[in-house]
């Protein structure tokens, strides 16, 4: 996804904006590039990138969602491969407007700066893959010796989200879905789509409570508070997991526990 002005391309068409600008007057301007813009697609179909950003920017929605992705997503964009909590759900916000997608299909042309940022922003998409937690959740519950297991992973799990303590009970049944056929799939699955912020973020609060903390029996344990990584300041727990009193029903809640599962089974080896 195209989601920066790149240097040479929107240089020109900013100049040739304030040309317009000088000489028709702005309303002129405004339907003059609208016109050029739905007027001159790329070869294969696709909006130029340069195109996609004006329909961006020419939508509030758009344009308000487009601002924030470059705030969150400036350390991606200037060479970092992390991507933070908040870039991504930046891009799945801006995927939710009109000419948001439009962005993601653009076509760069021979733009090289165009090309560098769509590579750069590239490992942060919110995209479904054939791979990816997403399909491999599907195929679980489809499965019924997976499908069973995840009301074992409630049972001996769930206090996983308001305690520190991963206990030995937890332990073992991520270790029994490692053994179904099904649960494999989870085992070596990615964070994908719309949910890949919350699948990663519960990725890294197992791993740091189930695999990088002593083992622990039921009941016992620090109730120290857990630190995030750094770039996921700003999200606490309270925002993914959701409180008992919220009135969400069984399949609501049964749809958040094999989010989850699908989330933990792609870590580290237990032992």
């Amino acid at each position: 996804m195209l989601l920066t002005c790149t240097t040479t391309t929107m240089a020109t068409f900013g100049a040739m904006a304030r040309t317009l600008r000088r000489s028709l007057g702005p309303l002129t301007c405004v339907l003059l590039l609208a016109a050029l813009s739905a007027a001159s697609p790329a070869h294969d179909g696709r909006l130029i990138c340069w195109q996609a950003i004006f329909n961006c920017r020419s939508e509030p929605e758009c344009n308000y969602a487009y601002d924030q992705y470059q705030r969150a997503c400036a350390p991606v964009l200037k060479g970092d491969r992390k991507c933070p909590s908040h870039c991504i759900a930046s891009l799945v916000q801006l995927n939710l407007t009109r000419n948001g997608p439009s962005l993601e299909d653009c076509s760069c042309e021979r733009d090289k700066a165009c090309a560098l940022t769509k590579q750069a922003i590239e490992p942060c998409l919110p995209r479904i893959t054939s791979s990816g937690c997403t399909a491999a959740r599907a195929q679980c519950l489809k499965d019924p010796p997976c499908n069973s297991a995840l009301d074992d992973y409630m049972r001996h799990c769930g206090k996983l989200f308001s305690s520190p303590v991963c206990t030995d009970a937890c332990r073992n049944v991520i270790a029994t879905m490692r053994k179904i056929p099904k649960g494999q799939q989870l085992d070596t699955c990615m964070c994908d789509g719309e949910e890949r912020l919350f699948c990663e973020f519960v990725k890294s609060n197992m791993k740091l409570r189930c695999f990088d903390a002593p083992q622990a029996e039921e009941g016992s344990g620090s109730h120290d508070d857990y630190d995030a990584e750094e770039d996921d300041d700003d999200y606490a727990e309270s925002d993914y997991w959701p409180e008992s009193e919220s009135g969400a029903s069984r399949a609501e809640v049964r749809w958040v526990s094999t989010l989850l599962l699908a989330s933990i089974l792609a870590l580290t080896p237990l032992f």
